[in-house]
């Protein structure tokens, strides 16, 4: 504390006196002030404390996205054989309905590879009746609903006219087979009638030499006729059944012959049927590939027009000349729907996935638009992908979470135009907390992990 003080005459200071403070007027005052403004400052904590305990607040999770159509977005119209392009049929921004055709290819390949396999089918519907009629031993044709339909044209005219000409063919040539088998049966018979009748003769002429015998060798033993007469008679016997025994043979022979010509006839019948079978067999199983080709080229055709798969406006036209070739798969236009529902696509962080599901509430603020024109729209969480979702380019982990927008609120902004692509903030209501869980939380979490980690 410094004390006044003022020099003599002589040089040495003197200490003037001070007036002491009046304590008994002035003290109590202060101690009045000062214990007021300790009780006003503890009712204020007090009553900060109360209200951060109960006072709620709400959370929400808060997620980036943009909008787009419910069915995913635009459309990226593509070819899946290529070709070259003929016509182009709309401009960028024209609108579309969905199977509008958008681009027309040439057709010429197409058309030729169709008819080529068309013909061939028909080729083999043919060749498959005349082998079942070659099967059942039908007298004609019969052809097909499907091949009779197109007998007007010249090729399947020469077709069916081809397929008879060789019916009738193999059937006149086994006919000319079965004849000459059936004429040697013929002669085998007539064989068999004259070897029968030389028999009987020769039976007739060995009975009457058996008796003419025993008459010259009664005379003999008498010794009225000659022996040598006899011995003539036993030798002309003799001989008399020799050519009947080869005879009788040769009648054996003549009926194995006919058997065995029998069996031929039946047997080429037999092979004519087999050969059928088989053949057919096969040519069944080309019409089946043959059909599944033409069913193929039919595709390939019927995609000579690319159709817009969805209503909506043309956007990102990739300009290629009539005459131009494009590849298959290669992109043609993009279609941004306009008929399908909007809908937010946010990014959710993985931190918030345990408290964000399907059902909740959320609030999305339409970035382009200020909160005085158009306030947050209330929506819902539809979907949270099941599992995270990785981005290359951004080197980001994600949840994609798709919100619904009420239809109700978007009624009430009839000039809001929402387009797809159109960036968006989400917040998604999380509940509400005291503002003491929202200070005191993260020291707790922090507490738990050092205890953890200890």
């Amino acid at each position: 504390m410094n004390i006044p003080f003022r020099l003599r005459e002589d040089g040495d200071p003197v200490r003037l006196a001070l007036p002491s403070p009046d304590y008994g007027v002035a003290g109590p005052r202060v101690k009045g002030s000062m214990r007021l403004a300790l009780m006003s400052i503890g009712l204020f904590i007090l009553a900060f404390a109360v209200w951060s305990w109960a006072a709620p607040i709400n959370s929400a999770a808060i997620a980036s996205g943009f909008l787009e159509a419910e069915g995913g977005g635009r459309r990226t119209v593509q070819h899946l054989e290529g070709g070259i392009v003929r016509e182009f049929l709309v401009k960028e921004g024209q609108e579309v309905r969905a199977g509008q055709p958008l681009v027309l290819f040439d057709a010429t390949q197409s058309e030729a590879s169709d008819a080529a396999l068309r013909t061939s089918l028909y080729g083999l519907l043919a060749q498959d009746a005349r082998l079942t009629a070659e099967r059942l031993g039908l007298p004609a044709v019969r052809y097909p609903a499907e091949l009779l339909a197109a007998a007007g044209d010249p090729e399947v005219k020469e077709i069916i006219a081809a397929s008879n000409a060789e019916f009738a063919s193999r059937r006149r040539g086994l006919s000319e087979q079965a004849q000459i088998l059936s004429q040697r049966i013929g002669q085998s018979n007539a064989d068999i009638r004259s070897s029968g009748a030389q028999i009987a003769a020769l039976t007739d002429q060995a009975k009457l030499l058996d008796d003419e015998q025993m008459s010259v060798d009664m005379l003999v033993d008498e010794g009225l006729e000659r022996k040598s007469r006899l011995l003539a008679l036993q030798r002309q016997k003799a001989l008399v059944d020799g050519e009947r025994g080869k005879l009788t043979n040769n009648l054996d022979r003549l009926r194995d012959t006919i058997g065995e010509t029998r069996a031929q006839m039946v047997s080429l019948r037999g092979q004519m049927v087999l050969e059928a079978t088989g053949q057919q067999r096969q040519v069944q199983l080309q019409i089946a590939e043959a059909r599944e080709n033409l069913r193929v080229s039919g595709d390939i055709r019927s995609r000579r027009q690319v159709l817009a798969p969805v209503a909506g406006r043309v956007a990102n036209l990739r300009l290629i000349t009539p005459g131009g070739v494009i590849g298959a798969g290669q992109p043609i236009l993009d279609i941004v729907p306009t008929s399908e529902k909007i809908v937010v696509s946010a990014r959710l962080r993985p931190i918030d996935i345990d408290v964000v599901h399907k059902g909740l509430k959320a609030e999305v603020k339409l970035t382009p638009y200020k909160a005085r024109v158009i306030p947050n729209l209330i929506g819902t969480v539809k979907e949270v992908s099941p599992d995270a979702i990785y981005d290359k380019d951004a080197q980001q982990i994600y949840y994609k979470v798709i919100v619904e927008i009420s239809a109700a609120q978007l009624k009430k902004y009839r000039d809001v135009q929402l387009m797809s692509g159109m960036p968006a903030e989400v917040y998604i209501d999380l509940g509400s907390s005291s503002l003491l869980q929202y200070l005191f939380q993260p020291m707790i979490d922090s507490f738990n992990r050092s205890f953890r980690e200890g």
